[in-house]
């Protein structure tokens, strides 16, 4: 997810440019059209509430501390965020929530104040996000975001579903532009996030990422970019679905109800989809004859392998063979990140079969002695 680039224990940067009212650091409080924001996960039953807070005095202690552990997980993961050391759980808690902060939470949750201690947070948290100026004084309209997926909600929808939050409750705020400063583009389940929600890529950071799963080359970053206050869906297009849109088609196909907390548009939406859609009994969703491939991983996997079984041709040509059998949106985009990564793994390869020959080699002799 889009990474911490300022330093943790500068001072807050608050909000004073754009429209008011500004946010009071002396007196913290949230905007009447902010409240916790109920959510359906990925098997379209299970209910969350990503519930907004403005301070970490607000926030249990004990679900402080296990949100920086999670934290300190991923950056010693190595692959996410730039910094190197985890952050002391006192900086933590004054970062993460210097401004405002959602934290995904099972079950429905009517006010910050039904949060209490006692729960089992690894069970309970499911994720959480901050909002805050991207840059100081006049341009402290722009909003960056920071987002962490706990290891309770992996593959269930939530980092998709925060990304839905932030673009919800950002212009609640006062911001009218979002920046992501460094999204390392070897994180393939981010970026399907926000070029499905609207974002555009407006920069890249060359070999910015010295990361711990690619340490035999440096990894691009790329900067997004979005208006907000805009609508981020489909634009109406039932063929053009984004990975969350399809899991609600199949739902409503499979049980023949609408997905939990699902509104009028949202119905109308679903029903008009369905006439395009067929569900198989093994659970398979057809679009005119083709499979449709919801899953990014599983996208990057028939990629790849139709890439090498067609002896590694080219994009379009790729393109063009996937496209015969199933449906996703934007097969080129996901066909040339699996070439780049193939085409960048086989260059490290024969580097190390070289470098391998060369450290094996036999010195030169002359007259019986070897030159060193």
């Amino acid at each position: 997810m889009p990474a911490i680039m300022d330093d943790p224990s500068a001072p807050t940067i608050y909000r004073v440019s754009g429209a008011p009212p500004y946010p009071d650091p002396n007196t913290p409080a949230l905007p009447a059209s902010i409240r916790p924001r109920q959510v359906t996960l990925r098997d379209r039953q299970t209910i969350a509430t990503v519930v907004p807070f403005v301070s970490s005095a607000q926030v249990p202690p004990s679900l402080l501390r296990y949100l920086s552990d999670q934290f300190a997980k991923e950056i010693e993961g190595g692959d996410t965020y730039p910094m190197i050391d985890p952050m002391p759980f006192e900086k933590f808690a004054a970062y993460w929530l210097q401004n405002f902060a959602g934290i995904m939470l099972l079950g429905q949750i009517n006010s910050p104040d039904d949060v209490v201690e006692g729960k089992d947070w690894s069970q309970e948290c499911l994720g959480s996000f901050y909002i805050k100026p991207n840059y100081p004084g006049r341009s402290s309209h722009v909003c960056n975001a920071g987002f962490l997926v706990t290891d309770a909600a992996r593959n269930r929808g939530v980092g998709r579903l925060m990304g839905e939050s932030y673009l919800d409750w950002a212009p609640k705020l006062g911001y009218t532009y979002s920046v992501f400063n460094l999204v390392y583009e070897t994180n393939v389940a981010s970026c399907k996030i926000w070029d499905a929600l609207g974002f555009k890529r407006i920069g890249r950071v060359r070999g910015c990422g010295n990361l711990k799963s690619y340490p035999d080359r440096l990894v691009d970053a790329i900067i997004y970019g979005r208006d907000l206050g805009t609508d981020a869906g489909d634009g109406g297009d039932p063929l053009l679905v984004s990975e969350e849109r399809f899991d609600k088609i199949k739902f409503y196909l499979k049980y023949g109800r609408y997905p939990n907390g699902s509104d009028r548009a949202e119905k109308s939406r679903l029903r008009s989809a369905a006439t395009h859609y067929k569900l198989l009994d093994n659970d398979v969703l057809m679009l005119k004859g083709k499979e449709v491939i919801s899953d990014p991983i599983r996208q990057m996997a028939i990629a790849r392998k139709l890439h090498e079984e067609g002896g590694h041709a080219g994009i379009n040509k790729t393109t063009s063979v996937i496209a015969e059998k199933y449906h996703w949106s934007r097969i080129k985009e996901t066909v040339s990140d699996v070439i780049k990564t193939i085409r960048t793994k086989t260059k490290i390869k024969v580097k190390r079969t070289i470098s391998s020959q060369r450290n094996h080699m036999p010195l030169p002799v002359l007259h019986g002695r070897s030159l060193m």
